[in-house]
């Protein structure tokens, strides 16, 4: 009966599917197959992804790592909790890598893609990136192979050795098996997920980050801290028997259960410092290393002035692009004997590897002299200033002679490794920081950093010096290839070596952060990393140096007197007492910007031309007096010797321009001449222009300051122009009814001296008070001649500005030639930008009637040569800059005509010759070991 009921259903099933089958095959034997695909791919992942077998099966398929060295990627794990402690004054940085490019990845050859063929296949995209991008074949060749060697394992060492006492720590040691939680974790330091994790492992990883605690949990879950352990919420041994995700032998906790173990780090015991009430024996002497860089002379002079005492010695290192400054400071030699400059000089480019290696080579040079009987260094650069006295640093010191004093980063060390980039490998070459790839940090050291400023002891600094052990060596090498070395090199010898305890978190200085202003990923274009910047004190600041009265702080950073000297005046009276009433220069401040000695370069060619061209202008409008008063004085401009910006209470008031002249049979005297630009930012009548307050056009914006640094606002062809509008706060911040009132859509449009629109930029403008600028890349050359930007809301125009581009007559210092005034006055081959402008030719307007005529306008400017081509850049400079006055310098070749109808230029308030007590440096005073000062109210 069974079997027949059995066979019924049968034979009703398939006369059913015989029926859909013939009416819907297809489909039915479409699903059948999604069926047994979907079916076949659950048991695949049932089978194979289930727990974390395929996680530990995909680990066991990588090649071993030596020493327990750890996989690179960490996750953050969702319990981890940082300390967000107060991190101090530590010049550590917030930074983060550019967004990388994406690489062409074409089954192409090595050759073919870099030109010569690299030691080892190159995946790594940003070693392409950078090959790419360097200019010359040996420094192509050099990221290559350094590339090579780190991707082998051969380059830098696996583990190095800590000599810093453990105080009884034992690296693996276990403490127990405790009950952990997530809303209260026992362990509250670093916290990451290993892919490879074992008690050692972890141990490693925590001690690298200062922690003398490594917790295991749930297998692969990694904690560190310096907590104290809670005993009371300790657990049965049991409890904490998951396989760790590295060792299927080993046991790594549990969930929310933690195995702790010591990492082997001696818990560091911070020492008080001590009172100078405590001092006692000799005073110290310091070395107070200065490196240098920039043209600021005065200021420099300036700095040596308020440090120079006697008993101390100045060792100084100019960077090697700054011959005028290696000039002027090489005098000091002559005059004070305890005055050294370096003949050992480097391009000191923003956190370049190279700032480490003058550093190391500096403190090898002051321990050979013999004749220097010091204890301390202490490295300064012309932006900082010391706001304590001479004799109040010393009695610091003395008491504290075991001491070495660097700021550390704060607590969070993994953030601090990550945003500094210490995790990959960075090469100097072609004055440029170049990021090679990723690497690891060697095990069995505490890495530490924070900031480059410090001072250090004598014996510390011949340790790191003279020292040949594993952890100098080794630190050494990893350090030549790291991004700011000087911020964690020092650190991280200190930390691990036998002074360890000397320690002390204080660099002595107070830093002016602002990081809104100063972390906007700067230097670019010489790093490939993002980098912050401490902002320079003005007035507003005065409360953060009077804060640290009190505090163990001897200096500050940053000063700059072309941003604000008002500042440093303060100071110094703060200091040394303030300087008589009627001091001549005291709120006065020149820099220098060019020097006939210096080595020619493309990038001063338009200043060059300028200041060329301002002798020419000046030397005509003296003969124009004399026409009146002596008709045989016609003054001639034959070269420039020199020449300055110059500021008067904390404003730009021009620059002055130091030429050669003669007249008739006098020859090789020297004027100054005075001259500013006279072209400023109107605002055009509209409803919304009131919010638009300034407009400029120039180079070289220093986002942190908000400023143009191009103080002269000089131009030529090959120049980015730079736009920058600075807004007023919008009145209207209610907006109407509920509706917060939106941000302006602001364009910015640039036109060329033919009227033809060149370039567009939109840009969105917030409700606050705000600087926006924004940089404009063409295709080069531009047109020399008058350009015009403009400030378009819903194409109304609410502001405009005319700005020069100036016309080159010299090219790499020489005069140009014919053929190369037809290529860079010519204007670009193509179009200054891709984009469509045609929309705005009404905006323009027309000043020539055609392209034809534009063409030929063009192509008149561009063959001029010789006296017709001066004529032309003295009728442009004549239009954006005024003479303001002119002045002699006082000799015996100066003729009696000049003489009459100029002052001397010692006898003005403006020239670079008129006194400046402030920067003068006198004799020494034998009382005081301070150099003379007639000025000062009080001594």
């Amino acid at each position: 009966m069974a079997s027949l009921t059995a066979r019924a259903l049968f034979l009703v099933t398939f006369n059913i599917l015989r029926v859909l089958c013939k009416k819907y095959g297809l489909y039915l034997f479409i699903a059948l197959v999604l069926v047994v695909f979907q079916g076949f791919s659950g048991y695949y992942v049932v089978k194979l992804g289930g727990d974390d077998k395929l996680l530990i099966g995909r680990q066991r398929s990588l090649p071993e790592e030596k020493d327990g060295a750890v996989e690179r990627e960490e996750q953050n794990i969702e319990s981890r909790i940082y300390l967000n402690g107060d991190r101090g004054d530590a010049d550590h940085h917030n930074k983060g890598p550019p967004v990388a490019k994406e690489t062409d990845e074409n089954e192409i050859s090595w050759m073919e893609r870099f030109g010569f063929q690299p030691p080892c296949s190159i995946y790594s995209k940003e070693t392409i990136s950078a090959v790419n991008r360097a200019s010359t074949l040996e420094c192509k060749r050099l990221i290559t192979n350094i590339s090579c060697q780190v991707t082998a394992g051969t380059f830098y060492p696996t583990r190095l050795p800590s000599y810093c006492p453990s105080n009884g720590q034992v690296r693996g040691k276990y403490m127990g098996c405790f009950l952990d939680s997530r809303e209260e974790r026992i362990l509250k330091g670093h916290g990451a997920q290993l892919r490879r994790n074992t008690p050692l492992t972890c141990a490693d990883i925590c001690y690298q980050r200062g922690y003398i605690y490594a917790g295991v949990q749930y297998s692969r879950e990694c904690f560190c801290g310096n907590e104290d352990l809670p005993l009371k919420k300790r657990v049965k041994e049991g409890e904490c028997d998951m396989p760790c995700s590295g060792d299927n032998n080993l046991f790594c906790g549990g969930f929310l259960r933690i195995a702790i173990f010591e990492t082997g780090l001696g818990r560091f015991i911070p020492q008080a410092i001590q009172d100078t009430s405590s001092s006692n024996g000799p005073y110290v002497r310091v070395v107070f290393l200065l490196t240098v860089n920039g043209r600021a002379l005065r200021q420099v002079k300036r700095l040596f002035k308020a440090l120079f005492h006697k008993d101390h010695y100045f060792y100084i290192h100019v960077d090697s692009r700054q011959d005028y400054l290696y000039r002027e400071l090489l005098k000091l030699e002559a005059t004070y004997n305890n005055v050294r400059l370096s003949r050992y000089r480097r391009s000191s480019i923003w956190g370049g590897a190279s700032l480490l290696s003058v550093l190391l080579h500096c403190m090898k040079e002051v321990l050979l002299f013999s004749d220097w009987h010091w204890d301390f260094v202490i490295n300064l650069s012309e932006s900082d200033y010391p706001i304590k006295t001479n004799s109040e640093l010393v009695n610091f010191l003395t008491a504290n002679r075991d001491r070495n004093f660097l700021k550390s980063h704060g607590h969070d060390t993994n953030k601090f490794l990550q945003k500094q980039g210490l995790d990959r490998t960075f090469l100097e070459c072609e004055t440029h920081m170049w990021r090679v790839g990723e690497r690891k940090l060697p095990l069995g050291i505490r890495v530490d950093g924070g900031s480059d400023w410090l001072c250090l002891n004598r014996q510390f600094v011949n340790y790191v010096v003279s020292s040949r052990d594993q952890l100098v060596t080794g630190l050494k090498k990893i350090y030549s290839y790291t991004l700011l070395p000087a911020e964690s090199f020092f650190h991280t010898v200190l930390r691990n070596s036998k002074y360890c305890q000397t320690f002390t978190d204080n660099n002595l200085h107070v830093t002016n952060w602002k990081r809104k202003l100063g972390c906007k990923c700067q230097y670019k274009h010489i790093v490939d990393w993002c980098g912050c910047s401490p902002n320079d004190f003005t007035l507003q600041d005065w409360g953060k140096l009077q804060a640290s009265k009190s505090r163990n702080l001897f200096f500050a950073r940053k000063f700059e007197a072309s941003v604000c000297q008002n500042i440093i005046n303060k100071v110094d009276a703060w200091l040394y007492g303030a300087y008589h009433e009627g001091t001549p220069g005291l709120n006065s401040y020149w820099e220098n910007r060019y020097h006939h000695e210096d080595r020619p370069l493309p990038s001063i060619d338009h200043f060059l031309s300028m200041y060329h061209s301002v002798a020419r202008i000046s030397s005509k409008s003296i003969g124009h007096l004399s026409n009146t008063k002596d008709k045989e004085c016609v003054v001639y401009a034959t070269a420039i010797m020199q020449t300055h910006v110059y500021f008067a209470e904390d404003k730009y008031e021009g620059t002055l321009v130091d030429y050669l002249a003669s007249v008739r049979d006098h020859s090789g005297f020297r004027i100054e001449t005075w001259v500013f630009p006279h072209v400023r930012y109107q605002a055009v009548v509209g409803d919304v222009s009131h919010r638009l307050k300034g407009l400029e056009v120039g180079s070289d914006f220093d986002m942190k300051e908000q400023m143009l640094r191009n103080f002269e606002r000089v131009l030529g062809p090959n120049s980015d122009i730079t736009v920058v509008t600075r807004w007023l706060a919008d009145t209207n911040l209610e907006g109407e009814g509920d509706e917060e009132p939106s941000p302006l859509s602001v364009t910015l449009l640039l036109s060329d001296p033919t009227s033809t629109s060149a370039a567009v930029a939109d840009l969105t403008v917030d409700r606050m008070e705000q600087t926006v600028h924004h940089v404009f890349e063409l295709q080069k050359p531009l047109v020399p001649g008058t350009w015009m930007v403009r400030v378009l809301i819903d194409k109304t125009i609410i502001g405009a500005l005319r700005f020069l581009i100036m016309p080159l007559q010299f090219v790499q210092g020489r005069q140009i030639s014919v053929k190369e005034a037809r290529i860079f006055h010519g204007g670009p081959k193509s179009a200054y930008s891709e984009d469509d402008l045609s929309q705005y030719d009404s905006v323009v307007g027309s000043q020539y009637s055609g392209n034809t005529t534009a063409l030929q306008f063009i192509k008149s400017r561009s063959h001029l040569y010789g006296p017709k081509l001066s004529d032309w850049i003295d009728e442009l400079v004549s239009g954006f800059y005024t003479i303001q006055d002119s002045c002699y310098v006082p000799s015996d070749v100066v003729p009696a005509c000049v003489t009459n109808l100029l002052d001397a230029c010692p006898d003005t308030m403006w020239s670079s010759y008129s006194p400046d007590p402030k920067s003068d440096l006198d004799r020494v005073d034998d009382f005081t070991g301070r150099i003379k000062d007639p000025f000062k109210t009080t001594w």
